[in-house]
């Protein structure tokens, strides 16, 4: 008896129930800012302030939406995803996915996990039950859907794995080592990367979406890795080797350039702003019109970022 009475005094003084966090509320808009060298999420408002902090105890390296209240936050090294209740910020589930785990893409509420160690891609429901896997080439990472697909970019082969979204097998197609970032384009596939060894990649390669074909690129050097659409259907593109911006018409144009951030490896649209995390100096840059009009100190090392703009 006195064993449990001291069991349960150190479940009272120590927690035993999954982590919890400051609640989000479910009318506000954000973008969050996932900081993996300090362990930390930051909640941004569109006045460039911070909303909230919170303090991760795992080594999460990745993050994303499955709905406007669902969280889902995962890392390499972490053996399980875990989905958080925005609203309240309590954790309410999480996703035995075994480390390895290298992006997560959401498409209507099914969750997908890319892991560069069984060099498979997982299908998970709301509740993270297991629904389907599916085997990829070597380290699966980037993940986009054009609802009838998924594709899948594995950054350390020279193929992209196209997928049903119950993830059987439909085809493979040529892409370059070390690929990574996607964005659809009408019917077109764009794809950047980092290119391998001493030679750099500068351009976003266009494909077609329907047959894989390469049928332009784009030039937007050094190291185009991440694209996200403006308001106004602009694409915007960072490239991380030499920390530059470009805005990209529908049709492939570039149209305007600008160096901002130190090392940065994500953009995002929020509002009338495109959002810009530089990893090495710490800050997000919030873009208009070719001009950075705010800047934000966040925590150590922004990786990643996603908006959530409630209708």
């Amino acid at each position: 008896m006195k064993k449990l009475y001291i069991l349960l005094l150190l479940c009272i003084i120590g927690g035993c129930s999954e982590a919890s966090f400051p609640a989000i509320p479910s009318d506000t808009d954000f973008v969050a800012s996932l900081n993996t060298l300090g362990g930390s999420i930051d909640f941004i408002s569109k006045d460039a302030e911070i909303l909230e902090t919170w303090e991760l105890e795992e080594a999460y390296t990745g993050f994303t939406l499955v709905t406007d209240d669902l969280l889902l936050v995962y890392g390499y090294g972490v053996e399980k995803a875990a989905l958080i209740e925005l609203s309240t910020g309590k954790q309410i589930a999480s996703i035995a996915v075994g480390e390895g785990t290298t992006y997560a893409y959401v498409y209507e509420e099914k969750i997908y996990i890319a892991n560069g160690q069984s060099n498979t891609v997982t299908l998970y429901n709301t509740k993270g039950k297991k629904l389907q896997t599916s085997s990829t080439g070597n380290y699966p990472m980037a993940m986009i859907s054009d609802g009838s697909n998924i594709f899948v970019v594995n950054f350390k082969d020279e193929f992209l794995s196209v997928l049903t979204m119950d993830l059987e097998q439909v085809d493979e197609w040529g892409i370059p080592t070390s690929s990574h970032g996607l964005l659809i384009q009408d019917n077109e596939l764009w794809l950047g990367g980092h290119g391998a060894g001493s030679s750099p990649n500068r351009t976003i390669k266009r494909i077609n979406i329907k047959t894989g074909e390469l049928i332009g690129e784009i030039e937007a050097p050094l190291m185009p890795i991440n694209m996200a659409r403006a308001p106004n259907r602009h694409i915007f593109s960072v490239s991380h080797g030499s920390s530059m911006v470009y805005e990209i018409s529908e049709t492939g144009e570039v149209l305007n350039s600008m160096k901002a951030g130190a090392n940065p490896f994500w953009i995002s649209s929020f509002g009338d702003n495109m959002v810009l995390a530089g990893y090495d100096d710490h800050q997000l840059y919030f873009i208009q019109s070719n001009e950075i009009i705010k800047e934000i100190q966040v925590g150590k090392g922004p990786f990643q970022l996603i908006a959530r703009e409630v209708k």
